[in-house]
């Protein structure tokens, strides 16, 4: 992956307890209706009393991770590198580092679907997660009244995580739309000791920084701080990119965890960013103009960001402070 590959992002775990999630919901855009949503939040709380068991398999007495072997099935560099950049695309994986990345790329096995075709149905037993390299997917639960359509799937996104997590039956069924669906397969167990345990680390990294970081302190309940890191991504970045350009308009907040990032204007530096929690790109997300500045790495360094279409669901809360800093911040470079 590039040198801005991310590293982290929303962690799955919490990602469930959303109005949208039920087993093929993790990235959907769609909205639910009023009786989907009253079953799902019946569910919540079902999945926070499991929010301590969940990672019971990886730490039990047969999934020791120093005694994982990962499975591996051979694949030409074309394949490997696709899979990568549809992991790239998911939240899910983004907490691996590079050697984690490789175990999985080459743990997964390629299966192909054709139209109409199920994947997973409703009910079965899950031992498998499917990432979508090619095709479309329609994904559905019976609530009781028949199917009802929940969202479609596309490149990139993944499904089927939901069962393995909780060891659970299939919450729901995801059948091929396109005429044929390509998918990458990978086991529970490499799930479990690879997938799973690196990104509860990183989410714990992120709500620590969270529930500290200054900008949030007028926020009083710890459930907001808590949300906010599952739309929390990770980016590192070379010395001498240039991460957001002067004149243009950012789509996402960024903010500062390791590194020295130069605020420039008219290709000359006026000042720098070289503290935990520092944050730009806040001109084009809340006020909704263009940068004023040029933000340069002036090391090697590494951002936390919020994507703009989480922006609503996390800082917006807060929009006058950021309006506010926006003035005291910029007003005397301007």
């Amino acid at each position: 992956m590039n040198s801005q590959k991310v590293r982290n992002g929303p962690n799955f775990l919490q990602q469930v307890n959303k109005k949208k999630h039920v087993d093929c919901a993790l990235s959907s855009n769609s909205e639910s209706s009023d009786d989907e949503v009253d079953e799902i939040v019946a569910i919540k709380k079902d999945v926070q009393k499991q929010r301590f068991s969940v990672s019971a398999e990886a730490y039990g007495q047969f999934n020791k991770k120093e005694n994982f072997k990962a499975k591996y099935i051979p694949k030409n560099k074309e394949q490997s590198d696709r899979i990568k950049q549809r992991m790239q695309a998911g939240f899910m994986f983004s907490a691996l580092n590079d050697k984690e990345i490789e175990i999985v790329v080459g743990a997964m096995e390629e299966k192909i679907f054709h139209k109409t075709e199920y994947v997973i149905k409703q009910g079965e037993e899950g031992n498998v997660l499917y990432v979508v390299d090619t095709g479309e997917l329609d994904c559905f639960k019976n609530y009781g009244k028949g199917d009802i359509f929940l969202k479609t799937y596309y490149p990139g996104e993944s499904f089927g995580e939901l069962a393995l997590l909780f060891q659970s039956p299939r919450a729901a069924s995801i059948k091929v739309k396109s005429d044929k669906a390509i998918l990458w397969q990978l086991d529970r167990e490499t799930f479990n000791l690879i997938v799973k345990e690196a990104s509860i680390k990183k989410r714990q990294q992120f709500e620590t920084f969270l529930e500290n970081w200054d900008l949030l302190k007028e926020i009083k309940d710890p459930y907001d701080k808590l949300k906010m890191s599952d739309a929390l991504f990770e980016k590192q970045f070379k010395k001498g990119d240039v991460i957001l350009q002067q004149g243009q308009k950012s789509n996402e907040i960024f903010i500062l965890e390791q590194g020295r990032v130069g605020v420039n204007k008219n290709n000359q530096k006026i000042f720098e960013l070289n503290k935990l929690g520092e944050y730009f790109g806040d001109q084009s997300i809340v006020a909704g103009t263009v940068e004023t500045f040029s933000y340069v790495a002036e090391e090697d360094i590494k951002l936390m960001y919020i994507p703009k279409k989480s922006y609503s669901s996390t800082l917006k809360e807060i929009q006058g402070t950021l309006m506010n800093n926006i003035q005291t911040k910029y007003v005397k470079y301007l």
